[in-house]
């Protein structure tokens, strides 16, 4: 009788969270994918919603609206520029941060204490002292000027020229990120059994062969992790360009996020927004099932 009790308890205690997901979670998922399948417009009553079938996909995935088309694949080319770079810059950069806060007394004592700044500070502050950094006459020409890179200069600004703006866009994406993974990394680090070290130097191992067979087994499965939520976050990235360049200059920094948002309250086409959604939620699905897979454990 207890247990029973104790069981319908336990399920009193758990409603809330599981109304709260099938409502707002659960309800507004399958309501996205209901509208990607259905022509309606913003204002319009659903009611009036007509089966469109796979015509929201086609328009621009397929060139049914010929600049739409072009858009999107832009956009999806960028948002996978931006990903590929920072896995191959946040999670390397992560991990050797993560050691040398482990094993450098005099790095970790004052580094521990700024790691953390772009986890804890005003994102929209961030992103508009990274503007001023890029902009025209902003720190980063004035310091190319005072060491006498005049050359590299942008006139235009960092954001206002068509083959810096989207890297400048990735190196304030990655400065934002590598926090993040690399308390990941950390404790990573700080799971591996150190009498193992010890017992690997006692029998002749390098540092490397410790690396290889003590330190990576532990940290294969979080770099795993770090590269999904890395590829993640590439691809769900809309407010520190929404902020910084809303996807200029003429689209060189244009993402997949913007030209939804654009097309949901701009143009107030809110099923080819959500079938945009969804494609996007597709690719970023295969990419990390693809790095699940390259990562996982041999063993």
């Amino acid at each position: 009788m207890n247990k029973k009790r104790d069981w319908i308890a336990g399920y009193i205690m758990v409603a809330p969270a599981i109304i709260l997901f099938l409502v707002v979670g659960l309800f507004t998922l399958l309501f996205s994918l209901w509208m990607s399948f259905h022509h309606v417009q913003a204002g319009s009553l659903i009611s009036s919603a007509k089966f469109a079938g796979l015509a929201n996909f086609k328009e621009f995935l397929l060139g049914g609206d010929t600049v739409m088309t072009r858009m999107f694949w832009n956009s999806l080319r960028n948002n996978l520029t931006i990903a590929v770079s920072m896995v191959l810059v946040v999670v390397p950069v992560s991990l050797v941060l993560a050691v040398l806060l482990q094993n450098v007394k005099w790095f970790s004592k004052g580094f521990r204490t700024i790691y953390l700044i772009p986890m804890v500070t005003s994102s929209v502050a961030v992103y508009y002292v990274w503007q001023g950094i890029y902009d025209p006459a902003g720190s980063l020409n004035s310091l190319l000027s005072a060491i006498g890179l005049e050359s590299l200069i942008a006139r235009n600004g960092w954001l206002g020229e068509l083959n810096r703006s989207l890297p400048s866009i990735i190196v304030q994406t990655c400065w934002g990120a590598i926090p993040a993974t690399l308390i990941l990394y950390v404790a990573g680090l700080q799971s591996v059994d150190m009498q193992l070290y010890e017992s690997a130097e006692m029998d002749g191992a390098t540092a490397i062969h410790k690396l290889l067979h003590i330190t990576w087994p532990v940290l294969r499965p979080i770099t795993a992790i770090a590269v999904i939520l890395t590829i993640n976050g590439a691809m769900q990235i809309f407010d520190n360009i929404w902020v910084m360049t809303k996807g200029g200059p003429a689209g060189s920094t244009q993402v997949v996020n913007v030209l939804v948002y654009q097309e949901a309250f701009v143009r107030g086409s809110l099923s080819v927004a959500n079938a945009m959604g969804w494609t996007v939620f597709l690719i970023t699905f295969v990419l990390s099932l693809i790095s699940l897979r390259a990562l996982r454990s041999k063993t």
